[in-house]
């Protein structure tokens, strides 16, 4: 299924972020679905333009510079990610966008193209989720795996398969889709847990529009922007079917990622609706193929070794 290794760079100056669902149903989800196909041919060379990072901004790339990316990356669970009554999804189905996705991300931890990159991983909403967290982004702010610290699991591994097994969309809890509380969340964790000499990034994936915490896409967006500014940390957002691409394109606009092409090596609707260029990452209907795709090309666009890429962590 995977590549020995990254095959695409981004264009322009980027974290990576989604809206998260409207409804449990996924109805009132306003806006197109999108779409999002891969090939199996890969390109070669960066499309990557100029941006602050790369050896921490400074002009020449030391030849032995090693910079790897940890990221963590907070994962949609709204009921919208699955219409499957039986809830009975597991890594390699595809009949639900859950199902999907989870086979993406497992692809992605145990290829050998993620060689020495780091990952941790946490779920949106919790099932403890209450209003007070919205603000605090209190429970997100800590992965569900790896559960100790370093708190980040070197990839590629297949540690995280039990849990993406394990867990479940919610379902018929109200919980909504609190896209601020994981924003703050996400924030939280990166700040705090930077390991020097490496690239930390927030990835943020999701299917509609964020509710149940503040719904402002003008407000996430300077959630993300603060965030970037304090830190140089980027926040990617990967958006699947059900999702307003305005609005996931405003939110990401704030994490301080890189534009790209609409067509980006085997991603020929990475921007959605296709048009381009844009900051988030449309994976359509979590096609693993498409999904594992931009997952590759934001690990290799927030490599800091390489001219416009992410900022590498200084050592303490």
């Amino acid at each position: 299924m995977r590549r020995n290794a990254p095959f695409f760079l981004l264009a322009g100056s980027v974290c990576a972020v989604a809206i998260a669902c409207g409804s449990e149903s996924g109805a009132d989800d306003d806006g197109s679905s999108g779409g999002a196909s891969s090939s199996s041919s890969s390109s070669s060379g960066s499309l990557l333009g100029s941006g602050e990072g790369g050896a921490n901004g400074e002009g020449g790339i030391p030849e032995n510079c090693n910079a790897p990316v940890d990221m963590y990356i907070m994962l949609d669970r709204s009921g919208s990610m699955s219409t499957d009554s039986n809830q009975d999804g597991n890594i390699g189905d595809t009949d639900t966008k859950w199902e999907r996705s989870i086979t993406a991300l497992s692809g992605y931890f145990n290829a050998a193209g993620s060689k020495d990159q780091g990952a941790a991983l946490q779920f949106f909403p919790l099932d403890t989720h209450n209003s007070g967290r919205c603000a605090t982004g209190d429970g997100y702010h800590a992965p569900a795996a790896p559960g100790a610290s370093p708190f980040f699991t070197t990839l590629p591994s297949n540690g995280f398969d039990a849990l993406l097994n394990a867990e479940r969309p919610a379902s018929g809890n109200n919980l909504g889709t609190p896209t601020e509380a994981a924003i703050r969340g996400m924030t939280r964790f990166t700040s705090e847990n930077r390991r020097p000499g490496r690239v930390t990034i927030g990835i943020l994936i999701t299917d509609g529009n964020p509710n149940n915490c503040n719904e402002d896409r003008d407000d996430l967006s300077d959630m993300l922007a603060a965030h970037h500014a304090a830190t140089k940390i980027r926040t990617y957002v990967i958006g699947m079917q059900g999702a307003n691409f305005d609005n996931v394109e405003r939110i990401a606009q704030g994490g301080g990622t890189p534009e790209h092409p609409d067509v980006v090596g085997g991603l020929t609707d990475a921007c959605g609706g296709g048009s381009g260029p844009c900051r988030h990452w449309n994976v359509g209907d979590g096609d693993p193929k498409a999904f594992e795709a931009a997952l590759e090309a934001i690990q290799e666009s927030a490599d800091g070794c390489k001219p416009g890429g992410g900022e590498i962590n200084p050592v303490k």
